[in-house]
């Protein structure tokens, strides 16, 4: 009898511990170790800036968890348990104005900041390790200080087409805004795997050193390419802004809580006035229509040109110069958060109209018809902005340089929210707001609980 409970316990012990075992083996979460090691991109490597309290981040990609630690004296910073799967890593120092100018010899009035991205990166068993370069972006003297790109309730508000960007002079001296330019960055917009495609980067961002006619020996590093780009119009001294003070550039520079005609001589309602906002007063707007006709070809099923209905020019604003809006038909922020805009001047002896323009990596063929996408170079843009979809899963591949913004970002709410983000401020000078510009989006923006284009001090996040 005793013989038989042995037996029996010991096969309840064993089917127990198998049982187990399978639960382990088939939940795949066993954590693992992993570190993050910081270095320097090339051009500051040799000045021994330090490594140590720089501030690191792992974010799963699956989860949405975020774990965060503090880099060592050697760079490193380790993370002791955590599930495998991919991850966004970001690393954010900051290096003293005092400390830089000692050790670069270059005066800067600011304290520097460095940002590191990676994206997509594996953590496995035996990839333990991960490495981040640390930049410093451009600091600029305009700055995306508002970009409203979610818009409000498609019943009730006025869905995409109360979009607005506000940009602003972060500077202690007047500004002309004459001949900025604002353009959106075209790059992959879905989550597809294609890193083993031709065409593409290991991260599934196009690799635009493949693109036909390609001669840039660093095409994917020093260069963004643009689905649409804008001007301000202006001599060069006809739009000074002041210190302290910004623009706004309209999709459509109408009151948008209120009803208005459409072309077509149908009208515009509005149900909830509240949800959106009145852009009767913005700088700028974009007005598509007669760029449209312009390029319009005659088709035998769409023989005549028809207006966008939703495109309505103000004439008590201006437009903007329209120079590309590739399959657009106004100037339309992506509602999801899958953008990246950017404003850049340049040089006085350069047209951008006359830059190179590449077709997409992924074409195998030119012809009359295929869309080229202008080349601009990054040392031209003086401010950037990425922006994605809230859910960390339904993110798309990061398409702009580190340098220009380690850090997406994006309205908490997502899409039709009303929501804003607005750049935080650093601190005020004699009343005057300064705006945090650490080139890293998801730490100089918050979102606005609704989008505010009256340029006031409730415009403002502090």
């Amino acid at each position: 009898m005793k013989q038989t409970h042995t037996r029996l316990l010991l096969a309840c012990t064993i089917l127990l511990l198998a049982a187990c075992h399978k639960r382990d083996a088939g939940s795949g979460v066993r954590p693992v170790s992993f570190s993050v090691k910081l270095s320097y991109e090339e051009s500051v490597a040799a000045l021994g800036l330090r490594k140590d309290s720089a501030l690191v981040k792992i974010t799963n990609l699956t989860s949405g968890t975020v774990n965060q630690a503090y880099s060592d004296a050697q760079g490193v910073a380790n993370f002791a348990s955590v599930p495998p799967g991919n991850y966004t890593i970001t690393a954010t120092i900051t290096i003293s104005a005092e400390r830089y100018s000692t050790l670069s010899g270059a005066y800067v009035a600011e304290d520097v900041v460095f940002n590191g991205n990676v994206t997509g990166q594996s953590v496995t068993a035996t990839v333990s390790e991960a490495v981040a370069v640390l930049t410093a972006g451009k600091i600029g003297d305009w700055v995306f200080k508002q970009v409203y790109y979610a818009g409000s309730n498609t019943s009730r508000g006025a869905s995409f087409r109360d979009q607005f960007v506000e940009i602003y002079n972060n500077s202690n001296q007047v500004l002309y805004a004459d001949s900025l330019y604002f353009a959106q960055v075209y790059g992959v917009a879905s989550t597809a795997n294609n890193a083993a495609t031709p065409g593409y980067l290991p991260n599934s961002q196009y690799d635009w050193s493949k693109s036909i006619g390609q001669t840039a020996t660093r095409a994917n590093e020093d260069y963004v390419y643009v689905k649409s780009l804008f001007m301000i119009p202006g001599t060069g001294k006809n739009h000074p802004v002041n210190p302290g003070e910004s623009i706004i550039i309209a999709q459509t520079a109408l009151n948008h809580t209120q009803p208005y005609a459409l072309s077509g001589g149908t009208t515009q309602g509005i149900t909830d006035p509240t949800l959106t906002i009145d852009l009767s007063g913005a700088n700028f707007e974009g007005y598509l229509v007669d760029y449209r006709r312009s390029i319009f070809i005659p088709t035998t099923s769409s023989p005549n040109f028809t207006p966008y209905k939703w495109d309505i020019d103000n004439p008590t604003v201006p437009n903007l110069k329209v120079m590309l809006a590739s399959s657009m038909q106004d100037l339309l922020l992506d509602n999801l958060g899958r953008d990246g805009l950017i404003i850049f001047k340049a040089p006085a002896n350069q047209d951008p109209a006359q830059w190179p323009a590449y077709p997409s990596p992924v074409e195998t063929t030119v012809t009359s018809t295929t869309v080229k996408y202008p080349q601009i170079p990054i040392r031209h843009i003086i401010d950037a902005v990425e922006l994605q979809r809230v859910v960390e899963t339904a993110r798309v591949p990061k398409r702009l340089q580190n340098s220009l913004d380690a850090g997406p970002t994006n309205v908490s709410a997502g899409e039709y929210s009303s929501q804003s983000l607005v750049r935080k401020t650093a601190r005020a000078v004699g009343g005057r707001k300064i705006l945090k510009d650490t080139n890293n989006s998801a730490n100089d923006f918050s979102t606005k609980s609704k989008a505010d284009p009256s340029k006031s001090a409730s415009s403002f996040v502090d």
